[in-house]
């Protein structure tokens, strides 16, 4: 992917006033960004991005009216073109991994450099996964983690994805869908899931998953 003929369209999210000037004022500095909006809020996000069409969008994790994490899918389905790089001052398990699986295209601490959020903007924009040292030690400690419990539970790499979209509130056929499997295999490996994490519901499982740290 190019940038357009007036650059690349950042949207930046945050509620501090301070932290979006100070964008402002990095991203003037080079010719190929141009700011087209800015939200303090999750809600005021939601009612801009489709008309302002940005290509990245800089979101803060915490917000006043919902977490980033809570926003991201939203956001990408009113601009499906654009990329969603989460610019925080924290790592906490939790935030990296629910915005990394909502589909954030990176993660960042609000500490870098400026020039390495410059190059982060860039690579999002440009279809690369970007994240900072920190946030990698903790996505790749997580994944181990994941594993391991996967395998001492038995459940099969399928089956644990079938676990995240029932957690994510998918259903049947989104699950499908989104696995490349039929409803009917999805509804079998749900109850070999079922049976092996030792529930009998889908609320129960998509708990139990959390609990075991599966997801």
């Amino acid at each position: 992917m190019s940038a357009g003929a007036d650059g690349i369209r950042v949207m930046v999210v945050d509620d501090h006033p301070i932290v979006r000037q100070g964008l402002r004022s990095l991203l003037s500095n080079y010719a190929e960004f141009r700011i087209v909006g800015e939200a303090d809020s999750a809600s005021s996000a939601l009612e801009q991005v489709d008309a302002l069409a940005p290509d990245v969008i800089l979101l803060d994790i915490r917000m006043p009216d919902e977490t980033g994490v809570d926003i991201i899918r939203r956001l990408r389905q009113a601009a499906p073109q654009a990329k969603v790089l989460m610019l925080s001052s924290f790592d906490d398990d939790e935030y990296v991994t629910g915005a990394l699986r909502a589909g954030a295209h990176g993660y960042v601490l609000k500490k870098i450099s400026d020039e390495t959020l410059v190059s982060a903007i860039r690579a999002v924009h440009f279809g690369e996964r970007v994240l900072s040292p920190p946030v990698m030690e903790r996505v790749i400690r997580h994944y181990v983690d994941e594993v391991h419990e996967a395998a001492a539970v038995g459940l099969t790499e399928d089956e644990r994805r079938i676990l995240r979209l029932l957690a994510d509130g998918a259903s049947n056929a989104d699950i499908a869908s989104g696995v490349y499997l039929s409803e009917t295999t999805v509804k079998r490996k749900l109850q070999d899931i079922f049976e092996k994490l030792g529930v009998h519901s889908r609320a129960q499982a998509a708990a139990e998953a959390v609990r075991r740290k599966l997801i």
